[in-house]
């Protein structure tokens, strides 16, 4: 996964948190969080990710058997290829969502039919 998806990924679960009240206690930690991400994270991709959030609850989503968590759609082999290379944050051709490979990897995006989705050798 490459370090500013990473970091998306991060901010969206701390403002998250602040919007759902979800954590009181912990409120100022996620807003402090959030705010350290923003300055982190290049100010292209923060602006992406806001206008993401205007539109879907979930503007960082994973890949799950080669398509897009979001709006379902599968990707082109470009697409998950730039997802395992991790040299740059990746979106859905689709609905323009920031994509990471989720839970234990997609098989098909890895194509090995000889693991499990853990990444166990069969």
């Amino acid at each position: 996964m490459h370090w500013t998806t990473a970091k998306l990924i991060a901010l969206d679960r701390a403002e998250g948190f602040l919007e759902h009240g979800w954590v009181l206690p912990a409120q100022a930690a996620f807003a402090e969080q959030a705010k350290a991400l923003r300055h982190e994270i290049p100010p292209h991709l923060v602006a992406a990710y806001d206008r993401l959030k205007a539109d879907h609850l979930d503007p960082v989503v994973g890949v799950f058997q080669g398509k897009c968590d979001g709006c379902h759609s599968g990707l082109s082999p470009a697409r998950l290829a730039q997802l395992r290379a991790e040299n740059e944050a990746s979106h859905c051709e689709q609905c323009g969502r920031f994509l990471y490979l989720a839970g234990g990897h997609d098989l098909t995006a890895h194509g090995n039919p000889h693991r499990s989705r853990t990444g166990v050798p069969l």
